[in-house]
């Protein structure tokens, strides 16, 4: 089909928007408002007919965001402000280390266990935020090298995430066009979310060997005389959390049968821990990552606007013939294909811009695909993030984070960590899909 001059400036413009997106020359919130101002200015000035006599206007455009998405992530965040001001993570943290004694091995173990099940609350950069610090702060107590256990908690943040709707902003994406719920996620992709853990923790202990040392006995003496209660700054505020936390997994697992959204439940914590925290809210709204939530408002804007154009009903018929094959052959192409872009470019621009072409494959007469599509999409997006620094923002707040701390974690040492068990996952992940999909569960 030959593209009209008005659908190939578009093209060009989206393609230029992901280029610095993905290669970070301007700020990604810059970036992509950048190309969504551009490309929507691009529409209303020529008029553009979406469909017979009726013309672009920015309303139309507006219309595309997904709201409810955006809404949920601000409530997340919201959440996680009033949590981590509490005292709680901290408080788990200086357990931790007491319980393990100082030994690097089963610290190693066990922050990567508290990363996998932080990550099932919370999507992978609050994840992120949440253990690297606090990791960063134990490691310089113990006198160890917190680079390697940095890279872990990366990577196991971006695999653990396939398990749960709120896992990750790609998982929330394409939740809210497939209509998967969050116990949908639970039951298809938490054994496999084990079974990726399972087979991560040999090849982490692997590539961290090398930094396995004994603390200095004097020091380990001091981590007993530490007092998690001292970080319990307010008891009230550290209370009220873990009940919000409690109360927040509780309403994602069985909101569904009263028909509640994730984004709703969310947004009832995040006012009731506003509510009974004592916090001042103002204090709340101004640690809020606004940065991301624009970030992601110029993704919708843009992915709405060249849907507007036709070009991901475009890109959904090249793709048919693919993902009409066998599934031997056209989950593989999902996983490693969309897998190996989400590792070059961010997964969340990947999720946004795939998302609706999905949905309309999906609602086709017939339907061209069903839900272990949506399924490889979702290991793709995720488990593709790491085999590249760049693919995730999990990776890069890792990253920056220990470089900022003076202790580089160059491109080669994420690289021989993730490129392997983001491609071993990805195999994984497809094999036990079409065992699934084999025996009837999908």
């Amino acid at each position: 089909m030959v593209l009209q001059p008005v659908q190939l400036i578009g093209l060009l413009i989206f393609i230029g928007t992901y280029i610095l997106i993905s290669t970070e020359k301007l700020h990604r919130p810059i970036s992509a408002l950048l190309g969504a101002s551009v490309i929507s200015i691009l529409l209303i000035v020529t008029q553009w007919e979406y469909e017979p006599n009726r013309v672009t206007t920015f309303h139309t455009i507006v219309s595309r965001v997904e709201w409810n998405t955006l809404l949920f992530i601000t409530a997340m965040m919201i959440i996680t402000i009033i949590s981590s001001r509490s005292g709680l993570f901290q408080y788990i943290s200086i357990i931790i280390v007491r319980l393990t004694k100082g030994n690097p091995k089963t610290l190693l173990l066990s922050l990567s266990m508290l990363t996998f099940i932080i990550s099932f609350v919370f999507d992978v950069i609050t994840t992120m935020l949440i253990i690297a610090p606090l990791t960063v702060e134990i490691y310089k107590i113990l006198e160890f090298d917190f680079r390697p256990t940095l890279i872990v908690e990366a990577i196991t943040a971006n695999f653990a995430s396939i398990s749960s709707l709120v896992g990750s902003i790609p998982n929330i994406v394409l939740a809210d066009k497939s209509g998967a719920a969050f116990i949908d996620f639970v039951l298809v992709m938490g054994p496999l979310s084990l079974i990726l853990l399972v087979t991560a923790l040999p090849i982490y202990y692997l590539t961290a060997r090398s930094t396995f040392v004994d603390p200095p006995a004097l020091l380990v003496k001091e981590i007993f005389l530490l007092d998690p209660n001292i970080l319990v700054e307010d008891k009230r505020t550290f209370y009220v959390s873990i009940i919000g936390l409690i109360v927040l997994v509780i309403g994602f697992i069985f909101g569904n049968i009263v028909n509640l959204k994730a984004a709703e439940i969310a947004l009832l914590i995040a006012a009731g821990l506003l509510l009974f925290s004592g916090m001042h809210p103002k204090e709340i709204f101004r640690d809020v990552e606004w940065i991301s939530v624009y970030f992601i408002i110029g993704l919708f804007l843009l992915v709405g606007s060249i849907e507007i154009l036709g070009l991901l009903e475009l890109l959904g018929e090249l793709l048919t013939p693919f993902l009409e094959q066998p599934l031997i052959i056209s989950l593989p192409f999902i996983s490693f294909g969309i897998g190996f872009i989400s590792a070059v470019v961010d997964n969340i621009p990947i999720s946004a811009a795939l998302a609706p072409v999905f949905f309309d494959l999906q609602a086709a007469d017939p339907p061209v695909i069903g839900p272990i599509q949506w399924w490889t999409l979702v290991i793709a997006v995720n488990l593709g993030g790491y085999i590249l620094p760049i693919g995730s923002p999990a990776n890069i707040l890792a990253i920056n984070l220990s470089n900022q701390e003076g202790a580089t974690i160059t491109f080669m040492d994420f690289l021989k960590v993730g490129a392997v068990l983001g491609f071993l996952h990805l195999f994984i992940g497809t094999i036990y899909l079409i065992i699934l999909s084999t025996l009837g569960f999908l």
